[in-house]
């Protein structure tokens, strides 16, 4: 019973590179089946030894910070149990070292079934270059999506698995795979046209080429080389891609006629799309949003206003604000959508350490640091290179200076 309960798992796992691509509804349910299935496991056998993981504890440190600003919150009791149900990620945790240290083929099948993953993505940004239908008239302008439709999350899925599954390889002694992960994802990160995705995966390059001893210096100069080549021709032969990586981008921070605080660019025949030269070095939007994560934080030290609160509290009156760029400020709030009327409410605040301020606290904000610090010591620290990606894995998923998901969400 236990060999098929173990093997049950290890299949279940294993799929979750490929579910979140199709469906975040069905990742999630593997990763309550396999978590109850394990827990069983681990209270028939007595093996409770297990929680004694140092990652475990970590994790129970976080969780209980989550639980604490929870039941202080007044939020609705279904968010606690939401919130109670966060354990599940923890077991998920001790299932995969379980796995890793007593299922030789647990690894073998995981880097295989996510290898499949990146190729199949590409495969659906193929598609959408060649606009096949079904799955370019929901894709966003000037972004790929792949089989992700109408998601803008392509490359961040992308920056999130990568840099592990480059890890394993490396483990594993498949330096081609390697070589071949770090294309496929390079072009599609750049075709997603997520900057927070491109800026981190550059990041990553940079510190597995120059701050690891991976490959030689001739593998490097030869990747660089297809890299900047690839990066070249997608922006030459991609218009809408070029817009929003290189124009805007340039054109936000002022690198590019920086004496106009807004200007329409020509991205293809007969389409403009307006540009406004940002007030605050990020967009306007973001920086509101942090604005008002501070302000909830500094009347909720110490452990927040609940899991996934920030979409309430934002619209309370001694939180809420609205502003227009400095280029509109003169007009009503409705007079150019995206330009005035810009408040600082979302669903989260789209940054990791910002949401854990505002809705779990100083507790779990300092949980989540210490582990980002306690990465990059052993990044630099440890000598195998292996262990040295797999620790900047977390790093690059961890960065503080990005914009992302929210983190109590299943996919981030």
């Amino acid at each position: 019973m236990d060999s098929k309960i173990l093997l049950i798992n290890r299949y279940l796992v294993s799929l979750l590179p490929i579910t979140l691509i199709f469906s975040i509804f069905f990742a999630d349910l593997i990763v309550v089946c396999a978590s109850i299935t394990f827990l069983f496991f681990i209270f028939k056998n007595k093996k409770f030894d297990l929680f004694n993981k140092i990652e475990f504890k970590i994790f129970l440190v976080l969780y209980s910070s989550v639980i604490l600003s929870l039941i202080l919150s007044d939020l609705k009791t279904d968010n606690i149990i939401k919130g109670v149900a966060y354990l599940r990620f923890g077991i998920l945790i001790l299932l995969i070292k379980y796995l890793l240290e007593f299922d030789k083929n647990f690894l073998n099948l995981f880097v295989r079934i996510a290898i499949y993953s990146i190729i199949i993505l590409f495969f659906g940004v193929l598609l959408q270059v060649f606009n096949f239908e079904p799955l370019t008239e929901l894709k966003p302008y000037s972004r790929f999506t792949s089989f992700f439709y109408d998601e803008s999350i392509l490359g961040s899925y992308l920056v999130k698995i990568s840099p592990l599954l480059i890890g394993l390889l490396v483990y594993l002694k498949k330096n081609k795979l390697v070589y071949l992960v770090i294309f496929l994802v390079c072009v599609m990160t750049f075709l997603s046209a997520e900057r927070s995705a491109i800026f981190l995966l550059l990041i990553f390059l940079f510190s597995l080429f120059f701050l690891t001893k991976i490959f030689s210096i001739f593998i490097k100069g030869i990747l660089i080389l297809i890299i900047i080549i690839s990066s070249y021709s997608i922006l030459k032969f991609s218009p809408e891609t070029k817009f929003r990586v290189y124009n805007k981008t340039l054109y936000q921070l002022g690198i590019i006629e920086p004496e106009r605080k807004y200007v329409e660019f020509e991205v293809s025949k007969d389409k403009w799309i307006g540009v406004i030269k940002e007030d605050y070095f990020i967009p306007l939007k973001y920086y509101l949003m942090f604005e008002t994560s501070i302000n909830i934080f500094k009347d909720n030290y110490f452990f927040g206003t609940g899991v996934k609160s920030f979409r309430e509290q934002c619209k309370k009156n001694k939180y809420y604000v609205i502003q227009n760029y400095s280029a509109f400020e003169d007009k009503p709030s409705d007079y150019y959508p995206g330009y005035t009327g810009i408040d600082g409410c979302s669903t989260h605040p789209h940054n990791y350490y910002f949401q854990l301020l505002s809705e779990t606290g100083i507790f779990s904000f300092i949980v989540v640091i210490f582990t980002f610090f306690y990465c990059v010591y052993n990044f630099f620290s440890r000598e195998e290179i292996y262990v040295k990606i797999l620790y900047l894995s977390i790093v690059i998923n961890l960065f503080p200076f990005v914009f992302t998901g929210s983190f109590y969400n299943n996919f981030d």
